[in-house]
């Protein structure tokens, strides 16, 4: 292959500087004098796909593997492009061609490995995660996302002991002041324990369930998470103080990040703290200003959440858009309420002209407001979000609504999940179809509907809500 290095050279220079027009026209010069340059090929791929256009990327990389049959980068960029534009499928035999070519690639088996768990093949995910592990010890990300199938799998007691391989357990030391303060879970009476919330909002609602069961271990416990939990973690049994990430610090004695409790405290299937409600709103959040709505018709009230946090590595399987769901209101005798928070503009549109599902939440300050909001109703149904942890820790009725391959807390199979006793799960039967899951919901609603009674305990139990 003939070679003009300075012109390349240049065009690379530039690509690296982020100037990826002018190293898209330098490459275009360069494949105008030789269609066939693997190195202009290849660099003019990477730009397209810097830029998201990925049918131009995949155009340049399947030249590559039609010209360069050999060339183990070729296959390896077509595979990560395939796996951009979702074609998981068409994706795998690239990668499979490229580790035939250069075995010891760690980077090609960790993206094969994903390749594998979003396909739920989970199996053949961790034995790509564990050569990855092999070929390189200290691979970003690695110990924490094989840790993440190993508990899907539902290998809980060695996925809970990888998972504190995870990249915040690790810094950690360095991260938060007093290093040797970090708590191995031995004993703890007399002490205080501050736990520290990290990554979401719902792992932090899930993983709240364990202070109960260290007060009673003789801890003080306290609680350090994001001030839009504050006022709800305060209602949790067992916990004596609830600080803001934004309040100094007193003295404290051990620290632990709260998604490590189920490791120090050696959970199984059969071992959850599942005893709910373990969080309630409080008597400041009864009523909010302005005051929820109350409607005077007797028909159940069932809240919806449809979309997650945008920017969620897996947001286009877990949410669903809102006019999928439309449907599901035209069940009579039941009145509809958004539990949706700060909709996507595509929703807001139809949200504005849909006056069967009522706004719930648009006011809410913090998630003492929302779980007031979920207290008013008698059902939830919402996609993979922090909501349907809430609902679940206020022990309400909660559908969810699940991708074919979930997150790890449902595992794959099964109606119901030990964390939740009062949350049931529908699941995709096939990857991204949600049609099933939602015909499947819609005979569902309309089944609870019929059997539906107003019972005293229902009309009683419902916190007063003012009109």
């Amino acid at each position: 292959m003939s070679s003009i290095a300075p012109d390349f050279d240049r065009a690379l220079d530039r690509y690296q500087r982020g100037d990826l027009e002018e190293a898209k026209t330098l490459c275009q010069q360069l494949l105008q004098q030789n269609p066939h340059r693997l190195d202009g090929l290849n660099l003019l791929g990477g730009i397209a796909y810097q830029q998201q256009r990925w049918h131009d990327a995949l155009r340049c990389y399947k030249t590559i593997v039609r010209l360069y049959p050999g060339c183990g980068v070729g296959h390896a960029n077509l595979g990560r492009t395939l796996q951009e534009l979702d074609r998981l499928e068409e994706a795998v035999p690239h990668y499979q061609r490229a580790l035939a070519i250069a075995p010891q690639n760690p980077e090609w088996h960790y993206n094969l490995g994903h390749l594998y768990w979003d396909l739920g093949r989970l199996e053949e995910a961790i034995a790509q995660f564990e050569t990855t592990m092999q070929l390189e010890v200290n691979f970003p990300d690695i110990r924490g996302h094989l840790a993440l199938v190993l508990l899907l799998q539902g290998q809980w007691k060695r996925g809970f002991a990888e998972y504190e391989g995870r990249p915040v357990r690790d810094r950690l030391s360095q991260t938060f002041p007093h290093p040797e303060r970090i708590w191995d879970g031995s004993e703890i009476a007399g002490k205080r324990l501050l736990l520290l919330c990290e990554q979401g909002f719902g792992d932090a609602i899930q993983f709240v369930r364990y202070v109960p069961m260290l007060a009673q271990r003789g801890a003080q416990v306290w609680v350090r998470c994001r001030p839009p939990l504050v006022r709800l973690l305060q209602t949790v049994p067992g916990c004596d103080r609830v600080l803001s990430t934004e309040d100094p610090l007193p003295h404290w004695d051990a620290h632990a990040l709260l998604m490590s409790l189920p490791f120090l405290l050696e959970t199984h299937q059969n071992t959850v703290a599942s005893a709910v409600p373990y969080l309630n709103p409080p008597t400041s959040a009864l009523s909010p200003s302005p005051p929820l709505p109350l409607s005077p018709s007797p028909f159940p009230k069932v809240g919806l959440v449809w979309s997650g946090r945008a920017t969620h590595r897996k947001d286009k399987e877990r949410s669903i858009a809102f006019d999928r769901l439309q449907q599901l209101l035209e069940i009579p005798e039941i009145e509809f309420y958004s539990v949706q928070k700060d909709p996507r503009p595509e929703d807001a549109k139809i949200l504005a002209t849909e006056w069967r599902l009522r706004d719930l939440v648009s006011n809410c300050r913090d998630f003492a407001d929302t779980a007031a909001a979920i207290a008013f109703l008698d059902l939830v149904v919402t996609v993979d979000t922090s909501v349907a942890h809430l609902a679940g820790a206020m022990g309400k009725p909660v559908w969810l609504l699940l991708a074919n391959v979930p997150d790890w807390r449902w595992g794959l199979t099964g109606e119901t999940t030990p964390w939740y006793p009062t949350m049931r799960l529908f699941r995709q039967r096939r990857r991204g179809e949600w049609e099933t899951v939602l015909a499947d919901l819609d005979r569902a609603l309309r089944q609870w509907r019929s059997s539906w009674g107003r019972s005293s305990q229902n009309a009683e139990t419902r916190y007063p809500i003012i009109f």
